[in-house]
């Protein structure tokens, strides 16, 4: 069988599906990725990838968005769920541009089944012009049922092709039953499986040291101008706590200020899977895969959303007691809270189990057979 996996062109979308690519292709079958932007790393995964926009990164796609549609980066009001609402047109308009590229990419693969990111829902729409089966998949926390996707990116060209969502489509749930927005979750459960991408790890990172480290990662978009407020925020609470800091800046072109504490650390990109085992604490920004790799982990959270979307993550990990949710980035006070704080400590923990007892990608994707 050949399977084409359609994310967003980003990699916080595209990473959460190279599990079940994985083992989609050690059962026997081709896999590819029809992707753009930063996704397209998920080659490095070894796995082909169609370019929907070569040469284009997502770092250059949010720009545009910043341009053509400041309403979306305007600071949310009242009710998370409510302002994303309200942002919707806005979000359809700017990847609409998007959408006709990747369906000519998916069109190269002949696909005889499509797993489509369930925000981007391009999948669903190739798999309905194309007339071959197609299942939905939910990277992160928050649920989007394909019956919505009108109100998505794709859903202005479905319109536009003259096509029709595709009746009856079953989604794939990473974030287990104590994290879902809705109870119980619909679908397919599947392990999250944490892939950060790859890298020649260091040494010190699989070493616990003799302090708690604490890593404090804003995702893989941190544009490289807000790379130093954010250094210069650690610098003033790491001397103040006992404690190792690992930062960790993405793809932002920078490098650590003078005068750097010795307990703080910065690197580039690194996976977080294989650093935070040994972490007592996260400081992030709420994103679907820092989130999930964090409790997937069972690392106690400190989360500092930014937009709607994140808060709504972030209240949803504090609600089920294994994160702290503040408005700006914490002085030492709070950071010694969250390493002395015994019961997220548990919490997360028991997060952790519950993502392991789901259904691991390989059981899932033995069942995509039986299906289709």
């Amino acid at each position: 069988m050949r399977i084409l996996f359609v994310p967003a062109p980003a990699v916080g979308h595209a990473y959460p599906m190279v599990p079940l690519a994985w083992a989609c292709r050690a059962a026997g079958h081709e896999v590819a990725f029809a992707t753009a932007g930063d996704g397209v790393s998920v080659a490095r995964a070894g796995i082909p990838v169609l370019d929907a926009l070569p040469g284009v990164t997502s770092q250059q796609m949010l720009s545009s968005f910043v341009t053509d549609a400041p309403e979306l980066f305007l600071p949310f009001e009242g009710d998370p769920a409510a302002d994303m609402a309200r942002r919707k047109p806005f979000i359809v308009a700017v990847w609409d541009r998007y959408v006709d590229v990747h369906l000519e990419v998916a069109a190269r693969f002949s696909p005889d089944l499509i797993v489509s990111d369930s925000v981007f829902a391009v999948g669903l729409l190739a798999a309905a012009l194309h007339q071959v089966p197609v299942i939905s998949f939910d990277v992160g926390i928050v649920r989007f049922a394909p019956g919505l996707v009108r109100e998505l990116p794709a859903g202005v060209a479905f319109r536009r092709h003259g096509a029709r969502v595709p009746e009856h489509v079953q989604t794939i749930a990473v974030a287990p039953g104590i994290l879902a927005d809705e109870e119980p979750p619909p679908g397919i459960a599947m392990r999250f499986v944490p892939y950060n991408g790859g890298a020649a790890v260091p040494a010190w990172a699989w070493r616990r040291g003799d302090r708690p480290r604490v890593v404090v990662s804003a995702g893989s978009l941190l544009p490289g101008s807000e790379a130093p407020e954010l250094l210069e925020r650690i610098v003033r609470v790491a001397a103040d706590v006992d404690a190792e800091f690992v930062v960790t800046l993405g793809t932002a072109d920078t490098g650590p200020p003078a005068g750097l504490p010795a307990n703080v650390r910065v690197t580039g990109w690194l996976p977080l899977h294989t650093v935070l085992p040994t972490c007592a604490g996260v400081i992030h920004h709420g994103g679907d895969g820092t989130t999930l790799t964090c409790a997937a982990l069972g690392v106690p959270q400190l989360i500092v959303p930014a937009g709607p979307q994140r808060v709504l993550n972030a209240e949803i990990v504090r609600g089920r007691g294994a994160a702290q949710v503040l408005p700006d980035f914490p002085d030492a006070t709070q950071i010694k809270a969250l390493l002395a704080d015994d019961d997220l400590r548990a919490a997360a923990a028991g997060l952790r189990a519950e993502i392991s007892a789901l259904p691991a990608p390989a059981e899932v994707a033995a069942r995509l057979t039986e299906l289709f």
